[in-house]
């Protein structure tokens, strides 16, 4: 996000069941998209029909060159609750993005690929908070013909085509009905309407003004966007409906005009219809962007600086979105094969040294920009040489008693598997241990929690474990929340303030909050000894909890809090809770603080 799109999605559907008009055959409708399945347009046209079967293959490979060959299939794949950013092995919602230029969408010449752009992105939960959406809203418009009408071209004259559409796309970023652009648009398709009731792509065309089935099931979709009743529609005592109904053939399509045979756009028309005629317009469902959140983890020139969750959708995007939470600083060049990261904190690229990222411990073969994380993917961004490879650290015991020991493995990922390494370097506190032939090392430190990790040179540091040995002055606090169903706007300051808690209260509790809400609480840790302490923390529990704890606006695996013998130190406990979250009812976890001598 990004949802890419990051990215997984969950759909919402904006249409309650379908209802069918009875006037025409939607069996043979729907026998005839069955035998014409893969084809976005039937695809959306089948679950108008209630049958969103069959396989969907045909839609993550769609040869697309330019932007409109998006806009379907991102439509077609909203409509069946699939993820567009995400479907396939590109982010389709993302690569239509890319088509944005100088404040319109696609062929700068065409109006097409801005109004079913703006369909598409619409349908994907994009709202005119996203500067796409609203650039292209603004792009309709002042492209609006002096007639009120839209046309294919920028610099062409308008048609029902495009101004139906273009009515739809407008209303589904939130224009309203009784506007000026909108009735003026209205006006214009008035002036398209025949004496059969149906509607032609032009008025004015020099090639014939007859009345066909596309147009006017487009027109229908403009129509039910308005909440218009087609029965105003009337002309000659014929309204759109009944000439499109009057053009279904036996065998289930419809035909593009009165009488004519069936064609290579069929399949497109009926479909059309179909929609039309159930009452819908576009897009026919949209879904909510969840921001799938990643595992990562970024491991610098002499320490790591951050690891836990963050959204995507790309392995570039993990470092933009972790960013502030985990307190460090980076550059991104623009490169002539695209954005590369060249710097975090103080650790900047110089020759064949640089920052590198992995996606399950493998090196991908295109660059992180362009690289979109699918569901239960883990990050590794590293400062090293391309030939690095990643250590992982486990230990036998997470806890053990005075003067016990633990076994620390440690293990080499070689591209396939993980092989055990030795003379690896375990650290714990102030001390370390080197790896013997079989990858293990005993650690036996005194009472305390004790960070261990590995390295060794030309690999890449591990990951860490929290190892606690004896009964170390720690304190412990229960955490809890409930959360409710439904999703809560964002709280405001004074709605997240709560009372001051001290350390030694034993439990927070986060009260009641909804999808999308977030609360802060504030703590007070003090240092009641004889020497200045480094507090660091530790989260268990419900994932809730441990995805989304932060302690002075970072990270709880981040934090740090130096404290001076008998001070105190003011501690923020944020819990944000994401929209993408499942479940309600109460959770509960637990802060435990400990400290090291600074």
């Amino acid at each position: 996000m990004k949802k890419v799109f990051a990215t997984v999605l969950m759909a919402v559907l904006l249409f309650q069941p379908f209802l069918v008009s009875a006037d025409y055959s939607n069996a043979t409708a729907e026998s005839y998209l069955l035998n014409h399945a893969d084809n976005a347009w039937s695809t959306m046209a089948l679950a108008v029909l209630g049958k969103i079967t069959g396989s969907l293959d045909y839609l993550k490979n769609i040869n697309a060159s330019k932007a409109i060959d998006y806009t379907a299939p991102i439509l077609a794949l909203t409509t069946v609750g699939e993820n567009p950013s995400a479907f396939a092995s590109e982010d389709y919602v993302a690569k239509l993005k890319t088509y944005y230029q100088n404040g319109q969408l696609g062929d700068a010449a065409t109006l097409n690929d801005d109004i079913f752009g703006l369909l598409a992105l619409t349908s994907a939960g994009l709202t005119d908070s996203d500067s796409v959406v609203s650039g292209v809203k603004d792009y309709l418009l002042q492209t609006q013909g002096e007639d009120g009408g839209w046309g294919f071209a920028t610099d062409g004259a308008s048609d029902s085509n495009m101004t139906a559409v273009a009515i739809v796309a407008l209303k589904a970023v939130g224009m309203a009905s009784d506007s000026s652009v909108i009735q003026n648009g209205l006006n214009y398709l008035k002036t398209a309407q025949n004496d059969d009731g149906g509607f032609t792509w032009d008025p004015k065309s020099q090639w014939g003004t007859a009345s066909d089935s596309s147009s006017t099931a487009w027109v229908m979709w403009a129509l039910t966007a308005v909440s218009q009743d087609q029965s105003a529609w009337t002309k000659n005592g014929k309204t759109p409906k009944d000439y499109l109904t009057g053009n279904q053939a036996e065998n289930g399509y419809f035909a593009y005009q009165t009488g004519t045979a069936e064609d290579a756009f069929s399949a497109p028309t009926t479909a059309y219809a179909v929609i039309a005629l159930a009452g819908k317009t576009l897009p026919l469902a949209t879904v909510t962007p969840t921001q799938e959140e990643f595992s990562f983890r970024i491991e610098g020139k002499d320490n790591n600086v951050c690891a836990g969750k963050a959204v995507g959708p790309t392995a570039l995007d993990v470092i933009k979105n972790s960013a502030e939470k985990c307190g460090f600083t980076y550059h991104i060049k623009e490169m002539s094969f695209g954005p590369y990261l060249d710097k975090i904190n103080n650790d900047e690229a110089s020759g064949l040294i640089g920052w590198l990222y992995l996606v399950n411990y493998v090196s991908p073969a295109v660059g992180a920009n362009d690289y979109v994380l699918q569901s239960g993917d883990e990050v590794l961004w590293y400062f090293g040489d391309f030939n690095w490879q990643p250590l992982k650290v486990s230990l036998s015991q997470t806890e053990i008693t005075t003067g016990g020991s633990s076994q620390a493995t440690v293990e080499y990922f070689n591209g396939s598997t993980w092989a055990k390494l030795d003379s690896a370097k375990v650290y714990y506190g102030t001390n370390e241990a080197l790896s013997d032939v079989s990858g293990q090392a005993t650690l036996s430190p005194d009472d305390g929690y004790f960070k261990i990790f590995a390295g060794k040179e030309n690999y890449i540091r591990s990951n860490s474990e929290l190892l606690k040995v004896g009964a170390p002055a720690t304190q412990e606090i229960t955490l809890q929340v409930n959360l409710g169903e439904g999703v809560g706007e964002v709280l405001s300051e004074e709605e997240q303030s709560g009372a001051a808690f001290t350390v030694d209260s034993g439990k927070v509790d986060f009260g009641t909050l909804l999808k999308g809400q977030k609360m802060n609480k504030d703590l007070t840790i003090s240092n009641n000894g004889e020497v200045a302490l480094v507090f660091a923390s530790q989260v268990t529990g419900n994932d809730l909890f441990v995805d989304h704890l932060s302690l002075n606006q970072k990270d709880w695996r981040n934090f740090s809090q130096e404290v001076e013998s008998g001070a105190q130190a003011k501690v923020n406990a944020s819990l944000a809770v994401p929209a993408s979250i499942i479940g309600s009812g109460v959770k509960t976890g637990k802060l435990i603080f400990w400290a090291t001598v600074k």
